[in-house]
């Protein structure tokens, strides 16, 4: 799994001035929240995919998010979990931009080579809840775990992320290690697990879901509507 990994003298700023400079060349692997995940942006069309990933297969699939829900999607190297993409557009039309993208889907466990670095660090599949607290300065509040799965970042609670996450551009998922039969591994109380269970706002300071510790599962990266006010870098 990736952990929180510092790396000297990145800033925001610093993103934001790479995020102008237009897709890059090579796929360098970086999320920049509602701006650009690899080389991915908000004017990205399908047509160009074939470009930005000359290495990749790239191919229009259905994308199942919950049991009923399936929305078209393309999905770029599907075959390579590291390093998939599954691209949501605004429409059918040739000039569609990307709606949202999901990173990684599926891959809760292993290497996913995209990642945000943030100031202070890194967030990618992987990184734990600890970690995030740390970057974001203070806790925050996630959706309770359901049965069988974990829950998503609802709000940075005016923590340091939240600059990033501008227009709620970047959705994390956050569950536990897991067995076969989606029961969490680690040995809790049915009184532990009902303090951030349940669909419901939970508190990442809650005792019980600390001890937990559990990581980024799934990264979704949001492109802002048009006519969206910039977001702060």
């Amino acid at each position: 799994m990736k952990a929180v990994l510092p790396i000297a003298g990145l800033t925001l700023l610093g993103l934001s001035q790479m995020a102008g400079q237009g897709p890059a060349q090579a796929n360098d692997w970086l999320i920049v929240p509602g701006v650009r995940v690899g080389p991915v942006t908000a004017t990205t069309v399908k047509a160009d995919l074939s470009r930005l990933f000359p290495q990749a297969t790239v191919s229009d699939q259905e994308l199942e998010l919950d049991e009923g829900m399936v929305f078209p999607a393309t999905m770029v190297a599907r075959g390579t979990p590291s390093e998939s993409l599954a691209i949501v557009w605004t429409g059918k039309q040739a000039d569609a931009h990307p709606k949202q993208v999901f990173v990684c889907r599926g891959r809760r466990r292993g290497v996913c080579k995209y990642h945000a670095p943030v100031a202070g660090g890194d967030i990618a599949v992987g990184t734990k809840l600890s970690d995030l607290e740390a970057l974001n300065g203070k806790p925050f509040t996630m959706q309770g775990f359901g049965f069988g799965y974990g829950g998503s970042v609802l709000s940075w609670d005016d923590g340091k992320l939240g600059k990033i996450d501008c227009h709620s551009s970047l959705s994390l998922a956050i569950d536990g290690e897991r067995d076969r039969d989606g029961d969490l591994t680690m040995d809790l109380t049915s009184s532990d697990r009902g303090t951030f269970t349940g669909n419901r706002p939970v508190s990442t300071s809650t005792p019980a879901l600390r001890k937990l510790n559990p990581s980024v599962t799934e990264i979704l990266v949001k492109f802002p509507e048009a006519g969206a006010t910039a977001c702060p870098r």
